[in-house]
Protein backbone atom coordinates (compact mmCIF):
# COMPACT_ATOMS: atom_id res chain seq x y z
CA UNK A 1 0.00 0.00 0.00
CA UNK A 2 0.72 3.32 -0.37
CA UNK A 3 0.53 6.33 2.22
CA UNK A 4 -2.08 7.16 4.78
CA UNK A 5 -3.27 10.74 4.72
CA UNK A 6 -4.55 12.70 7.74
CA UNK A 7 -5.33 16.60 7.95
CA UNK A 8 -1.50 17.38 10.03
CA UNK A 9 0.34 15.38 7.25
CA UNK A 10 -1.45 17.46 4.53
CA UNK A 11 -1.35 21.12 5.49
CA UNK A 12 2.08 19.67 6.59
CA UNK A 13 2.61 19.16 2.67
CA UNK A 14 0.35 22.54 1.56
CA UNK A 15 3.17 24.70 3.57
CA UNK A 16 6.46 22.73 2.17
CA UNK A 17 4.39 23.03 -1.65
CA UNK A 18 4.09 26.31 -0.69
CA UNK A 19 8.04 27.19 0.25
CA UNK A 20 9.08 25.64 -2.99
CA UNK A 21 6.86 26.45 -5.92
CA UNK A 22 5.09 29.95 -4.51
CA UNK A 23 5.01 32.57 -7.64
CA UNK A 24 6.69 29.70 -10.08
CA UNK A 25 4.64 29.87 -13.28
CA UNK A 26 3.17 26.68 -13.89
CA UNK A 27 3.34 25.51 -17.55
CA UNK A 28 0.48 23.00 -17.83
CA UNK A 29 -1.64 20.41 -15.96
CA UNK A 30 -0.94 16.91 -17.33
CA UNK A 31 -3.95 13.80 -16.09
CA UNK A 32 -3.00 10.33 -16.89
CA UNK A 33 -6.11 8.68 -16.46
CA UNK A 34 -4.90 5.41 -16.73
CA UNK A 35 -2.00 5.08 -13.69
CA UNK A 36 -4.24 7.88 -12.01
CA UNK A 37 -1.68 10.45 -11.58
CA UNK A 38 -2.00 14.38 -11.88
CA UNK A 39 1.57 16.61 -12.71
CA UNK A 40 1.81 20.26 -12.73
CA UNK A 41 4.62 21.57 -14.91
CA UNK A 42 7.31 24.17 -14.02
CA UNK A 43 9.16 25.18 -17.07
CA UNK A 44 11.30 27.66 -15.37
CA UNK A 45 12.07 25.58 -12.36
CA UNK A 46 15.60 23.83 -12.32
CA UNK A 47 16.25 20.09 -11.07
CA UNK A 48 13.27 18.18 -8.74
CA UNK A 49 11.30 21.19 -8.60
CA UNK A 50 10.41 21.00 -12.19
CA UNK A 51 7.41 18.94 -12.12
CA UNK A 52 5.26 18.01 -9.10
CA UNK A 53 2.91 15.07 -8.81
CA UNK A 54 0.27 13.92 -7.10
CA UNK A 55 0.50 9.68 -7.69
CA UNK A 56 -3.28 8.81 -6.67
CA UNK A 57 -3.57 5.02 -8.13
CA UNK A 58 -5.68 3.35 -4.71
CA UNK A 59 -2.17 1.28 -4.52
CA UNK A 60 -0.31 4.16 -3.83
CA UNK A 61 -0.39 7.83 -2.71
CA UNK A 62 1.98 10.16 -2.77
CA UNK A 63 3.20 13.65 -3.46
CA UNK A 64 6.11 14.07 -5.40
CA UNK A 65 8.93 16.19 -7.08
CA UNK A 66 10.11 15.36 -9.83
CA UNK A 67 12.71 17.22 -12.92
CA UNK A 68 10.16 16.30 -15.63
CA UNK A 69 6.55 15.04 -16.22
CA UNK A 70 6.99 11.04 -16.88
CA UNK A 71 5.14 10.21 -19.75
CA UNK A 72 1.84 8.03 -19.95
CA UNK A 73 2.35 4.42 -20.32
CA UNK A 74 -0.76 4.39 -22.14
CA UNK A 75 -1.18 7.67 -23.86
CA UNK A 76 -4.98 8.09 -22.19
CA UNK A 77 -3.59 11.71 -21.23
CA UNK A 78 -5.66 14.86 -20.64
CA UNK A 79 -3.01 17.72 -20.85
CA UNK A 80 -4.23 21.48 -19.85
CA UNK A 81 -1.95 23.89 -21.44
CA UNK A 82 -1.55 27.09 -18.88
CA UNK A 83 -0.79 30.95 -20.16
CA UNK A 84 0.73 33.36 -17.54
CA UNK A 85 -0.59 31.21 -14.52
CA UNK A 86 1.79 31.12 -11.68
CA UNK A 87 0.99 28.91 -8.65
CA UNK A 88 -0.39 31.47 -5.65
CA UNK A 89 0.09 28.99 -3.11
CA UNK A 90 -1.33 25.74 -1.54
CA UNK A 91 -3.43 24.98 1.56
CA UNK A 92 -5.73 22.56 3.16
CA UNK A 93 -9.02 23.27 4.69
CA UNK A 94 -8.89 22.64 8.34
CA UNK A 95 -9.78 19.26 9.35
CA UNK A 96 -10.18 18.03 6.35
CA UNK A 97 -8.42 15.50 4.10
CA UNK A 98 -7.79 18.51 0.90
CA UNK A 99 -4.86 20.08 -0.54
CA UNK A 100 -5.91 22.63 -2.35
CA UNK A 101 -3.66 24.55 -4.91
CA UNK A 102 -4.37 28.15 -6.32
CA UNK A 103 -3.61 28.97 -9.76
CA UNK A 104 -3.81 32.47 -11.00
CA UNK A 105 -1.87 35.57 -12.73
CA UNK A 106 1.23 37.03 -11.17
CA UNK A 107 -0.74 40.05 -10.17
CA UNK A 108 -3.12 37.49 -8.00
CA UNK A 109 -0.50 36.72 -5.54
CA UNK A 110 -0.93 37.73 -2.47
CA UNK A 111 -4.72 39.48 -3.16
CA UNK A 112 -8.08 38.94 -1.90
CA UNK A 113 -9.22 38.10 -5.27
CA UNK A 114 -10.29 34.19 -6.35
CA UNK A 115 -7.69 32.46 -8.14
CA UNK A 116 -8.26 31.84 -12.02
CA UNK A 117 -8.13 28.40 -11.71
CA UNK A 118 -7.43 25.70 -8.64
CA UNK A 119 -6.09 21.89 -8.37
CA UNK A 120 -7.69 20.13 -5.84
CA UNK A 121 -6.93 16.93 -4.69
CA UNK A 122 -8.41 14.81 -2.49
CA UNK A 123 -6.65 12.62 -0.01
CA UNK A 124 -9.62 10.33 1.99
CA UNK A 125 -9.04 6.89 2.11
CA UNK A 126 -9.02 5.14 -1.66
CA UNK A 127 -11.22 7.62 -3.23
CA UNK A 128 -7.98 9.90 -3.88
CA UNK A 129 -8.98 12.30 -6.67
CA UNK A 130 -7.67 15.75 -8.67
CA UNK A 131 -9.71 17.90 -9.94
CA UNK A 132 -9.39 21.08 -11.88
CA UNK A 133 -11.66 23.61 -11.21
CA UNK A 134 -12.49 27.30 -11.99
CA UNK A 135 -11.34 29.58 -9.08
CA UNK A 136 -14.79 31.85 -8.72
CA UNK A 137 -17.42 29.75 -9.73
CA UNK A 138 -15.86 26.24 -8.43
CA UNK A 139 -17.29 24.30 -11.81
CA UNK A 140 -15.34 21.53 -12.80
CA UNK A 141 -12.68 22.10 -15.81
CA UNK A 142 -11.28 18.30 -15.95
CA UNK A 143 -11.15 15.86 -13.36
CA UNK A 144 -8.97 12.58 -12.87
CA UNK A 145 -11.40 10.01 -12.01
CA UNK A 146 -14.99 11.37 -13.06
CA UNK A 147 -17.20 9.82 -10.55
CA UNK A 148 -20.20 9.85 -8.56
CA UNK A 149 -19.35 9.43 -4.76
CA UNK A 150 -21.76 10.08 -1.44
CA UNK A 151 -23.85 12.24 -3.21
CA UNK A 152 -21.38 14.63 -4.67
CA UNK A 153 -20.72 14.32 -8.62
CA UNK A 154 -17.06 15.09 -9.89
CA UNK A 155 -17.66 15.32 -13.75
CA UNK A 156 -16.62 18.29 -15.84
CA UNK A 157 -19.37 21.29 -15.95
CA UNK A 158 -20.80 20.40 -12.67
CA UNK A 159 -20.68 22.59 -9.68
CA UNK A 160 -17.67 21.18 -7.42
CA UNK A 161 -18.49 20.50 -4.13
CA UNK A 162 -16.24 19.50 -1.35
CA UNK A 163 -16.81 17.00 1.37
CA UNK A 164 -17.84 18.96 4.64
CA UNK A 165 -15.89 17.71 8.22
CA UNK A 166 -17.73 18.51 11.76
CA UNK A 167 -15.10 17.45 13.86
CA UNK A 168 -14.81 19.63 16.97
CA UNK A 169 -12.16 22.39 17.44
CA UNK A 170 -11.34 22.27 13.60
CA UNK A 171 -10.20 25.93 13.40
CA UNK A 172 -10.54 27.04 17.55
CA UNK A 173 -7.70 25.34 20.32
CA UNK A 174 -9.52 23.91 23.46
CA UNK A 175 -8.68 25.22 26.55
CA UNK A 176 -7.62 22.99 29.18
CA UNK A 177 -10.64 23.01 30.72
CA UNK A 178 -12.52 21.87 27.70
CA UNK A 179 -9.96 19.39 27.23
CA UNK A 180 -9.96 17.69 30.28
CA UNK A 181 -13.92 17.79 30.51
CA UNK A 182 -13.86 15.70 27.32
CA UNK A 183 -11.76 13.20 28.07
CA UNK A 184 -13.40 13.08 31.95
CA UNK A 185 -16.88 12.57 29.38
CA UNK A 186 -15.87 8.55 28.91
CA UNK A 187 -13.88 6.00 30.42
CA UNK A 188 -10.35 5.55 29.39
CA UNK A 189 -10.40 2.81 26.99
CA UNK A 190 -13.49 4.86 24.87
CA UNK A 191 -11.34 7.87 25.05
CA UNK A 192 -9.25 6.70 21.58
CA UNK A 193 -12.85 6.47 19.64
CA UNK A 194 -14.22 9.92 21.13
CA UNK A 195 -11.03 11.53 19.32
CA UNK A 196 -11.35 10.20 16.08
CA UNK A 197 -15.36 10.62 16.06
CA UNK A 198 -15.35 13.98 17.26
CA UNK A 199 -12.23 15.90 17.53
CA UNK A 200 -10.70 17.69 14.81
CA UNK A 201 -6.75 16.98 13.58
CA UNK A 202 -7.06 13.73 14.93
CA UNK A 203 -6.17 10.11 13.00
CA UNK A 204 -5.77 6.94 13.05
CA UNK A 205 -2.06 7.74 12.78
CA UNK A 206 -1.58 10.49 16.01
CA UNK A 207 -5.00 9.45 18.25
CA UNK A 208 -2.35 7.16 20.02
CA UNK A 209 0.38 9.31 20.37
CA UNK A 210 -1.81 12.13 21.74
CA UNK A 211 -3.35 10.05 23.95
CA UNK A 212 -0.65 8.52 25.96
CA UNK A 213 -1.14 6.97 29.05
CA UNK A 214 -4.64 8.84 28.95
CA UNK A 215 -5.52 6.06 25.98
CA UNK A 216 -7.00 3.83 28.40
CA UNK A 217 -3.78 1.05 28.58
CA UNK A 218 -1.91 2.93 31.31
CA UNK A 219 -4.21 3.94 34.52
CA UNK A 220 -2.34 7.28 34.65
CA UNK A 221 -4.79 10.10 34.22
CA UNK A 222 -2.61 12.98 32.24
CA UNK A 223 -5.10 15.66 29.92
CA UNK A 224 -2.67 18.05 30.35
CA UNK A 225 -0.08 15.75 28.99
CA UNK A 226 -2.29 14.76 25.88
CA UNK A 227 -3.25 17.73 25.61
CA UNK A 228 0.09 19.33 24.62
CA UNK A 229 0.77 16.52 22.63
CA UNK A 230 -2.52 17.24 20.60
CA UNK A 231 -1.87 20.58 20.31
CA UNK A 232 1.73 19.76 18.82
CA UNK A 233 -0.01 18.04 15.78
CA UNK A 234 -1.85 21.06 15.27
CA UNK A 235 1.42 23.09 15.48
CA UNK A 236 3.73 21.30 13.40
CA UNK A 237 2.29 21.23 10.15
CA UNK A 238 4.43 23.68 8.55
CA UNK A 239 7.97 22.87 6.74
CA UNK A 240 10.24 20.73 8.97
CA UNK A 241 12.05 17.68 8.82
CA UNK A 242 9.15 15.60 10.53
CA UNK A 243 10.02 12.06 10.96
CA UNK A 244 9.10 8.20 9.91
CA UNK A 245 6.26 6.48 11.45
CA UNK A 246 4.62 2.62 11.00
CA UNK A 247 1.39 3.21 9.57
CA UNK A 248 -1.40 1.31 8.14
CA UNK A 249 0.41 1.16 4.79
CA UNK A 250 3.97 0.35 6.31
CA UNK A 251 6.60 3.14 7.22
CA UNK A 252 5.50 6.40 6.43
CA UNK A 253 7.11 10.39 6.86
CA UNK A 254 4.68 12.35 9.20
CA UNK A 255 5.33 16.05 10.23
CA UNK A 256 5.58 14.64 14.11
CA UNK A 257 8.00 12.58 15.06
CA UNK A 258 5.78 10.59 17.17
CA UNK A 259 8.51 8.21 18.96
CA UNK A 260 12.15 9.34 20.52
CA UNK A 261 13.65 6.85 18.51
CA UNK A 262 12.15 8.31 15.10
CA UNK A 263 14.82 8.86 12.29
CA UNK A 264 14.38 12.49 11.15
CA UNK A 265 12.18 12.32 7.47
CA UNK A 266 14.34 15.31 5.96
CA UNK A 267 10.89 17.27 4.69
CA UNK A 268 7.75 15.68 3.79
CA UNK A 269 8.29 15.69 0.37
CA UNK A 270 11.26 14.77 -0.24
CA UNK A 271 10.76 11.64 1.65
CA UNK A 272 7.54 10.84 -0.10
CA UNK A 273 9.68 10.95 -3.26
CA UNK A 274 12.37 8.49 -1.88
CA UNK A 275 9.33 6.23 -0.67
CA UNK A 276 7.67 6.34 -3.59
CA UNK A 277 10.93 5.10 -6.40
CA UNK A 278 9.56 1.35 -5.46
CA UNK A 279 6.12 2.29 -7.23
CA UNK A 280 6.86 2.86 -10.39
CA UNK A 281 4.06 3.75 -12.74
CA UNK A 282 2.51 0.76 -13.03
CA UNK A 283 1.91 -1.35 -16.39
CA UNK A 284 -1.47 -0.53 -18.23
CA UNK A 285 -3.55 -3.48 -16.78
CA UNK A 286 -2.99 -3.16 -13.31
CA UNK A 287 -5.35 -0.47 -13.40
CA UNK A 288 -8.18 -2.44 -13.27
CA UNK A 289 -7.22 -3.29 -9.32
CA UNK A 290 -7.18 -0.20 -8.47
CA UNK A 291 -10.71 0.22 -10.23
CA UNK A 292 -11.82 -3.58 -8.31
CA UNK A 293 -10.45 -1.96 -4.85
CA UNK A 294 -11.91 1.75 -5.59
CA UNK A 295 -15.24 0.29 -6.38
CA UNK A 296 -15.33 -1.69 -3.31
CA UNK A 297 -15.15 1.37 -0.89
CA UNK A 298 -17.70 3.10 -3.03
CA UNK A 299 -19.87 -0.43 -2.32
CA UNK A 300 -19.08 0.04 1.35
CA UNK A 301 -19.95 3.83 1.89
CA UNK A 302 -23.22 3.42 0.35
CA UNK A 303 -23.88 0.11 2.50
CA UNK A 304 -22.48 2.20 5.61
CA UNK A 305 -24.72 5.33 4.71
CA UNK A 306 -27.64 3.08 4.07
CA UNK A 307 -27.18 1.24 7.63
CA UNK A 308 -26.56 4.78 9.50
CA UNK A 309 -29.48 6.40 7.94
CA UNK A 310 -31.69 3.11 8.64
CA UNK A 311 -29.93 3.32 12.71
CA UNK A 312 -30.99 7.19 12.63
CA UNK A 313 -34.50 6.84 11.86
CA UNK A 314 -34.93 3.64 14.08
CA UNK A 315 -32.98 5.96 17.20
CA UNK A 316 -35.46 8.63 16.23
CA UNK A 317 -38.32 6.87 16.67
CA UNK A 318 -36.95 5.64 19.76
CA UNK A 319 -36.90 9.00 21.21
CA UNK A 320 -39.95 9.49 20.26
CA UNK A 321 -41.93 7.42 21.41
CA UNK A 322 -39.60 7.86 24.80
CA UNK A 323 -40.78 11.58 24.76
CA UNK A 324 -44.51 10.34 24.49
CA UNK A 325 -43.94 8.39 27.61
CA UNK A 326 -43.56 11.72 29.63
CA UNK A 327 -46.68 13.52 27.75
CA UNK A 328 -49.98 13.20 29.87
CA UNK A 329 -51.20 13.64 33.16
CA UNK A 330 -48.40 14.54 35.75
CA UNK A 331 -48.36 11.36 38.58
CA UNK A 332 -49.63 13.81 41.47
CA UNK A 333 -53.09 14.86 39.48
CA UNK A 334 -53.58 10.79 38.95
CA UNK A 335 -52.58 10.38 42.63
CA UNK A 336 -55.55 12.95 43.48
CA UNK A 337 -57.93 10.92 41.55
CA UNK A 338 -56.95 8.04 43.41
CA UNK A 339 -57.69 9.92 46.34
CA UNK A 340 -61.12 11.83 45.09
CA UNK A 341 -62.51 8.24 44.28
CA UNK A 342 -61.64 7.04 47.92
CA UNK A 343 -62.71 9.94 49.78
CA UNK A 344 -66.35 9.98 47.39
CA UNK A 345 -66.67 5.86 47.59
CA UNK A 346 -70.81 6.22 47.95
CA UNK A 347 -70.73 8.67 45.30
CA UNK A 348 -69.77 6.85 42.25
CA UNK A 349 -72.14 5.22 40.30
CA UNK A 350 -72.01 1.50 40.13
CA UNK A 351 -71.04 0.07 36.06
CA UNK A 352 -70.15 3.75 35.20
CA UNK A 353 -67.61 4.87 32.60
CA UNK A 354 -66.99 8.25 34.01
CA UNK A 355 -68.07 10.34 37.16
CA UNK A 356 -67.51 14.22 37.80
CA UNK A 357 -66.91 14.54 41.68
CA UNK A 358 -66.49 17.91 43.51
CA UNK A 359 -62.31 17.97 43.71
CA UNK A 360 -60.96 18.51 46.67
CA UNK A 361 -60.72 22.83 46.08
CA UNK A 362 -64.69 22.83 45.38
CA UNK A 363 -63.91 22.33 41.49
CA UNK A 364 -65.58 19.55 40.05
CA UNK A 365 -63.55 16.73 38.68
CA UNK A 366 -64.16 14.48 35.52
CA UNK A 367 -62.65 10.78 36.58
CA UNK A 368 -62.83 7.99 33.62
CA UNK A 369 -63.12 4.78 35.12
CA UNK A 370 -62.88 1.15 34.64
CA UNK A 371 -67.07 -0.46 34.99
CA UNK A 372 -66.23 -3.98 35.69
CA UNK A 373 -64.49 -1.89 39.11
CA UNK A 374 -65.67 -0.29 42.30
CA UNK A 375 -64.28 2.92 43.44
CA UNK A 376 -61.19 1.17 45.58
CA UNK A 377 -60.02 -0.74 42.80
CA UNK A 378 -60.56 2.47 40.10
CA UNK A 379 -58.38 4.25 42.79
CA UNK A 380 -55.55 1.82 43.06
CA UNK A 381 -55.63 1.73 39.00
CA UNK A 382 -54.71 5.36 39.27
CA UNK A 383 -52.58 4.97 42.42
CA UNK A 384 -50.60 2.59 39.90
CA UNK A 385 -50.21 4.75 36.70
CA UNK A 386 -48.95 7.20 39.05
CA UNK A 387 -46.18 4.94 40.14
CA UNK A 388 -45.48 4.08 36.56
CA UNK A 389 -45.20 7.83 35.79
CA UNK A 390 -43.10 8.17 38.83
CA UNK A 391 -40.45 5.77 37.36
CA UNK A 392 -40.95 7.10 34.24
CA UNK A 393 -40.09 10.68 34.99
CA UNK A 394 -36.51 9.31 36.82
CA UNK A 395 -35.65 6.63 34.38
CA UNK A 396 -37.10 8.17 30.74
CA UNK A 397 -35.46 11.69 30.76
CA UNK A 398 -31.46 9.78 31.09
CA UNK A 399 -32.62 7.41 28.28
CA UNK A 400 -33.53 9.91 25.87
CA UNK A 401 -30.41 11.74 26.63
CA UNK A 402 -28.36 8.91 25.69
CA UNK A 403 -30.84 8.39 22.62
CA UNK A 404 -29.89 12.31 21.61
CA UNK A 405 -26.23 11.56 21.95
CA UNK A 406 -26.29 8.29 20.07
CA UNK A 407 -27.80 9.93 17.37
CA UNK A 408 -25.69 13.15 17.48
CA UNK A 409 -22.71 10.36 16.95
CA UNK A 410 -24.71 8.69 14.05
CA UNK A 411 -25.30 12.42 12.46
CA UNK A 412 -21.64 13.18 12.29
CA UNK A 413 -20.56 9.79 11.31
CA UNK A 414 -23.07 10.10 8.29
CA UNK A 415 -21.78 13.82 7.50
CA UNK A 416 -18.36 12.87 7.52
CA UNK A 417 -18.68 9.81 5.59
CA UNK A 418 -17.82 10.90 2.24
CA UNK A 419 -14.59 12.76 3.67
CA UNK A 420 -13.52 9.70 5.65
CA UNK A 421 -14.36 6.99 3.57
CA UNK A 422 -15.40 3.37 5.65
CA UNK A 423 -13.38 3.36 8.53
CA UNK A 424 -13.19 0.87 11.50
CA UNK A 425 -14.84 3.89 14.01
CA UNK A 426 -18.33 4.37 11.41
CA UNK A 427 -18.36 0.81 11.01
CA UNK A 428 -18.46 0.11 14.76
CA UNK A 429 -21.57 2.94 14.99
CA UNK A 430 -23.28 0.44 12.55
CA UNK A 431 -22.31 -2.89 14.86
CA UNK A 432 -19.37 -3.67 12.74
CA UNK A 433 -21.17 -5.02 9.77
CA UNK A 434 -19.36 -4.55 6.52
CA UNK A 435 -21.17 -4.78 3.04
CA UNK A 436 -20.74 -8.15 1.37
CA UNK A 437 -17.62 -8.39 -0.97
CA UNK A 438 -18.63 -7.88 -4.33
CA UNK A 439 -17.61 -10.52 -7.25
CA UNK A 440 -18.25 -10.91 -11.04
CA UNK A 441 -20.66 -8.18 -10.17
CA UNK A 442 -22.52 -10.10 -7.50
CA UNK A 443 -22.45 -10.02 -3.73
CA UNK A 444 -20.70 -13.12 -1.65
CA UNK A 445 -23.00 -14.54 0.93
CA UNK A 446 -22.10 -12.58 4.19
CA UNK A 447 -21.14 -14.33 7.44
CA UNK A 448 -24.61 -15.80 9.19
CA UNK A 449 -23.00 -13.75 11.90
CA UNK A 450 -21.55 -10.40 13.15
CA UNK A 451 -18.24 -11.14 15.31
CA UNK A 452 -16.83 -8.57 18.35
CA UNK A 453 -13.69 -8.95 20.38
CA UNK A 454 -14.70 -8.94 24.66
CA UNK A 455 -13.21 -6.79 27.08
CA UNK A 456 -11.10 -9.66 27.96
CA UNK A 457 -10.32 -10.64 24.34
CA UNK A 458 -12.84 -13.84 23.69
CA UNK A 459 -14.39 -13.89 20.59
CA UNK A 460 -18.14 -13.12 20.58
CA UNK A 461 -20.66 -14.19 17.54
CA UNK A 462 -23.88 -12.93 17.14
CA UNK A 463 -26.91 -13.87 14.58
CA UNK A 464 -27.82 -11.67 12.21
CA UNK A 465 -31.31 -13.67 11.31
CA UNK A 466 -33.24 -16.11 12.07
CA UNK A 467 -31.62 -18.37 9.48
CA UNK A 468 -28.58 -17.04 10.86
CA UNK A 469 -28.67 -18.08 14.64
CA UNK A 470 -29.75 -21.45 13.16
CA UNK A 471 -26.53 -21.52 11.08
CA UNK A 472 -23.99 -19.34 13.78
CA UNK A 473 -25.52 -22.29 17.01
CA UNK A 474 -25.15 -25.38 14.71
CA UNK A 475 -22.53 -24.85 12.41
CA UNK A 476 -20.35 -22.46 13.43
CA UNK A 477 -19.94 -22.59 16.81
CA UNK A 478 -18.15 -25.65 18.84
CA UNK A 479 -19.96 -27.81 21.65
CA UNK A 480 -18.36 -26.15 24.86
CA UNK A 481 -18.79 -22.48 23.86
CA UNK A 482 -21.21 -20.89 25.64
CA UNK A 483 -24.84 -20.15 23.96
CA UNK A 484 -26.79 -16.99 24.71
CA UNK A 485 -30.21 -15.66 23.88
CA UNK A 486 -33.07 -13.24 25.85
CA UNK A 487 -35.60 -15.13 27.57
CA UNK A 488 -38.65 -15.24 25.98
CA UNK A 489 -37.72 -12.62 23.45
CA UNK A 490 -36.96 -12.81 19.84
CA UNK A 491 -33.76 -12.02 18.78
CA UNK A 492 -29.83 -13.07 18.04
CA UNK A 493 -28.55 -15.97 19.21
CA UNK A 494 -25.13 -15.27 20.72
CA UNK A 495 -22.05 -17.74 20.80
CA UNK A 496 -18.90 -16.78 23.55
CA UNK A 497 -16.44 -18.91 22.30
CA UNK A 498 -14.81 -20.42 24.74
CA UNK A 499 -14.08 -24.49 24.43
CA UNK A 500 -13.31 -25.46 28.11
CA UNK A 501 -15.14 -27.89 29.41
CA UNK A 502 -14.14 -27.53 33.53
CA UNK A 503 -14.87 -23.78 33.81
CA UNK A 504 -16.91 -21.15 32.76
CA UNK A 505 -15.78 -18.12 31.28
CA UNK A 506 -14.98 -14.83 33.25
CA UNK A 507 -17.63 -13.12 34.27
CA UNK A 508 -16.91 -9.96 32.79
CA UNK A 509 -16.53 -11.49 28.85
CA UNK A 510 -19.91 -13.64 29.75
CA UNK A 511 -22.30 -10.22 31.03
CA UNK A 512 -20.98 -8.24 27.92
CA UNK A 513 -21.98 -11.40 25.57
CA UNK A 514 -25.52 -11.86 26.98
CA UNK A 515 -25.79 -7.78 26.96
CA UNK A 516 -24.71 -8.09 23.13
CA UNK A 517 -27.90 -10.80 23.31
CA UNK A 518 -30.21 -8.47 25.24
CA UNK A 519 -29.45 -5.30 22.69
CA UNK A 520 -29.86 -7.34 19.84
CA UNK A 521 -33.45 -8.77 20.60
CA UNK A 522 -36.85 -7.22 21.03
CA UNK A 523 -36.18 -6.71 24.41
CA UNK A 524 -33.58 -4.20 23.91
CA UNK A 525 -36.01 -1.28 25.14
CA UNK A 526 -36.67 -2.89 28.58
CA UNK A 527 -34.65 -1.56 31.48
CA UNK A 528 -33.62 -4.73 32.07
CA UNK A 529 -33.29 -8.25 30.80
CA UNK A 530 -33.42 -12.28 31.53
CA UNK A 531 -30.96 -13.50 29.25
CA UNK A 532 -30.54 -17.32 29.11
CA UNK A 533 -27.37 -19.03 29.02
CA UNK A 534 -25.59 -22.62 28.94
CA UNK A 535 -23.33 -24.65 26.83
CA UNK A 536 -23.92 -24.87 23.02
CA UNK A 537 -23.85 -28.86 23.21
CA UNK A 538 -27.18 -28.91 25.48
CA UNK A 539 -29.48 -26.59 22.76
CA UNK A 540 -30.80 -29.37 20.37
CA UNK A 541 -33.19 -28.37 17.10
CA UNK A 542 -36.88 -29.57 17.35
CA UNK A 543 -37.88 -31.47 14.13
CA UNK A 544 -39.78 -28.98 11.75
CA UNK A 545 -39.26 -26.02 14.42
CA UNK A 546 -39.47 -22.35 12.45
CA UNK A 547 -36.23 -21.11 11.51
CA UNK A 548 -33.96 -20.13 14.78
CA UNK A 549 -36.50 -21.82 17.06
CA UNK A 550 -33.71 -24.26 19.61
CA UNK A 551 -34.45 -25.94 23.15
CA UNK A 552 -31.18 -25.14 25.47
CA UNK A 553 -31.56 -27.18 28.35
CA UNK A 554 -29.49 -27.10 31.64
CA UNK A 555 -30.00 -23.14 31.44
CA UNK A 556 -28.09 -20.40 33.57
CA UNK A 557 -29.87 -17.25 34.09
CA UNK A 558 -27.83 -13.49 34.04
CA UNK A 559 -30.14 -10.08 34.42
CA UNK A 560 -28.51 -7.20 32.14
CA UNK A 561 -29.49 -3.95 30.46
CA UNK A 562 -29.52 -3.58 26.88
CA UNK A 563 -26.84 -0.72 25.66
CA UNK A 564 -26.36 -0.44 21.96
CA UNK A 565 -22.93 1.53 22.90
CA UNK A 566 -21.46 -1.43 23.95
CA UNK A 567 -21.44 -3.12 20.28
CA UNK A 568 -19.48 0.61 19.57
CA UNK A 569 -16.77 -0.60 22.30
CA UNK A 570 -16.21 -3.90 21.70
CA UNK A 571 -14.15 -3.83 18.41
CA UNK A 572 -16.38 -4.88 15.91
CA UNK A 573 -14.16 -7.31 13.20
CA UNK A 574 -17.21 -8.23 10.43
Amino acid sequence: MGMRFDPALIAGIAREITSRWEGRRVGSLALHRDPREAWLAFPEAQGPDRALGFLLHPTRGYVVGADRVPASPTGNVREIAFRRLYLGGAWAPPDQRLLVLDLGPRSAAGSDRDPAFQLVVELHTNQWNAIHVQGGSQRIEAVLWPRTAGGRVLRPGVVYASPEGARRWSDELPTAAEWSELLASVAHGARRDLLLRSVAWTSSLNVDWILGGAAGTDPRDDPEDSLNRYLAIRAASGPGDGGWLVGPGGTQPYPVRLTADAPPAGGLLRAMTEAARPWATPSPGSDAEGDKAAREVDAESRHLERRLRKRIRSLERRRAALERQLDGESPDELRERGHLLLARQAEVPKGAKGATLEGFDGEPVSIDLDPRRDAVQNAEIYYDRARRRDRAARSIPPRIERTTAALTGLQLALDTLAETGPTEEIRALVGGEQAPASRGGREEEALPYRRYRSSGGLEIRVGRSARGNDELTFRHSAPEDVWLHARQAAGAHVILRWGRREQNPPHRDLSEAAILAATFSESRHSGTVAVDWTRRKYVRKPRKAAAGAVLPERVSTLFVTPNPDLASRLDPEA
